[in-house]
């Protein structure tokens, strides 16, 4: 199962890519660390992102995203295994569970931001949030077993993902809400840095 996590993970994330479900994004606040729904405004001329500061996440090791205190708090009790996505060339990291109910996934993407999901066809399907006061965008996926993405925009052109999967064990809510939660801490240590 070691060897077939790596490339589920990545199919995950390509999944994640292209397929998305429809949210009803809310207003809501932000606290750091954590990942709240607002609402937004599609316009033509495309403006600056709001971020507390710009990272650049250039040279980040994807397995240095989350500490080995968040990594236990999620349940990931296994070695972190660092890996690619092949068709983009995204740096990742795989954190997974020795009971196998899911697996959490942080992502380093330095030539997309979070256009990659907003500004496709399907851009109303993705659910906007805000993670420790920046852009993000929450993604389902079922292709190939339940998975949830929190993208979250750094830097102009580039963002960091929050994943987690399963292998149909745990439910899509389940991993959706767990997500957000990933994907705070992410923020809360890149923040620190």
């Amino acid at each position: 199962m070691r060897r077939a996590v790596p490339i589920f993970a990545a199919v995950l994330l390509l999944a994640a890519c292209s397929q998305t479900t429809t949210g009803s994004p809310t207003a809501g606040t932000t606290t750091s660390g954590k990942a709240t729904t607002t609402t937004g405004t599609t316009s033509t001329a495309k403006s600056p992102a709001k971020r507390p500061k710009t990272i650049n996440v250039r040279d980040l090791d994807p397995c240095t995203m989350l500490t080995e205190a968040q990594r236990t708090e999620f349940g990931a009790d296994q070695p972190p295994q660092k890996g690619t996505v092949p068709i983009f060339n995204w740096s990742t990291c795989h954190y997974n569970r020795g009971d196998g109910k899911y697996i959490v996934g942080t992502t380093v993407i330095v030539d997309k931001g979070i256009e990659f999901y907003t500004e496709s066809a399907k851009r109303d399907e993705a659910e906007k949030l805000e993670v420790g006061g920046f852009p993000a965008v929450l993604v389902k996926a079922k292709t190939t077993g339940p998975a949830c993405t929190v993208a979250v925009d750094v830097s102009d052109g580039q963002m960091v993902n929050a994943n987690v999967a399963s292998f149909g064990e745990t439910p899509i809510d389940q991993l959706c809400a767990l997500a957000p939660q990933v994907a705070g801490a992410v923020m809360t240590n890149l923040m620190a840095k």
